[in-house]
């Protein structure tokens, strides 16, 4: 296969880096990222945005099977005539938005039911946030991701309760998996070169529910969404807003006051354990 550099050129494509294309030039870090998928015999492969197909054929040529989804028409075009030729009974390319796509149907349609495939892709930096969310929302029929975001991104990830970066992200990460840091990727290796450092994380999806005793699952994404929703008002104001015709203030005072909260804490102060007890309490009120 062509160099991308070979492909630009052929194909007379330009890269739209305030689109969030920035194409991974060093083949070094794309063997590294393909590696830490840990592919065994059997394991299929969903990757997001192939872009000219770099991971993709490094995936393809050790003898995996791939379904990408592209949503640039030129790349599609290119990856079309550049690898279908080749690989067309193992690479299979969805032309579509990763954020419209019904990606449970995609996958089970690829690689069967009963089969829990890894996810790779180097993500869009404007768009990241939403994707991992969306993997997330299909989790069940993933079992690893190995992904590629803004340095930023990843720290939101990770973080823990009390961290400057602790977000909702963070806390909808830990309920379906494990994140893990890999390695960082300097701007040179890409093109354009971004203006943000990369890290590549490794995300094992755990079977839903986590291990501790989970409430109503929408209940509880519910009051994790909330929480975070306006980081400057208490979580107390938020919840009774949210909550103002199907709890009284009052009960949540009371909620609050058995999991020995002060009335002022804040949706970052909570680790996931927590949230676990609110919505459990939570619930316990509306079902009355």
């Amino acid at each position: 296969m062509l160099t991308q550099i070979e492909l630009l050129k052929k194909y007379n494509l330009k890269i739209r880096g305030h689109l969030g294309q920035h194409l991974l030039l060093d083949p070094n870090i794309i063997r590294k990222i393909v590696d830490a998928l840990d592919l065994e015999p059997g394991a299929s492969v969903f990757e997001i945005g192939p872009g000219l197909g770099a991971v993709t054929h490094e995936i393809l040529k050790r003898g995996f099977p791939v379904l990408a989804i592209e949503k640039d028409p030129k790349f599609v075009e290119v990856l079309n005539q550049e690898l279908v030729p080749d690989y067309g009974g193992r690479f299979k390319l969805i032309h579509e938005d990763i954020l419209k796509s019904d990606l449970a149907q995609l996958v089970s349609n690829h690689a069967g039911k009963k089969v829990k495939v890894k996810v790779i892709g180097n993500l869009p930096y404007y768009i990241s946030t939403p994707i991992l969310f969306h993997l997330i929302e299909h989790a069940a029929v993933f079992s690893k991701a190995v992904l590629m975001l803004q340095k930023e991104v990843a720290l939101r990830l990770s973080a823990k309760a009390g961290d400057e970066d602790y977000s909702r992200l963070s806390v909808t990460g830990r309920l379906y998996g494990e994140t893990k840091f890999l390695f960082d990727v300097s701007p040179s290796c890409f093109l354009p070169h971004p203006q943000v450092m990369s890290r590549v994380i490794s995300f094992e999806f755990r079977p839903f529910p986590a291990k501790i005793c989970v409430p109503k699952d929408e209940l509880l994404l519910d009051v994790i969404r909330v929480a975070f929703s306006q980081r400057r008002k208490t979580l107390l104001s938020l919840l009774v807003h949210h909550f103002q015709f199907r709890i009284h203030r009052r009960d949540l005072e009371l909620i609050f006051s058995r999991l020995g909260w002060a009335l002022q804490v804040r949706g970052e102060e909570l680790s996931l354990e927590q949230f676990f007890a609110l919505a459990k309490e939570v619930g316990s009120f509306i079902d009355r």
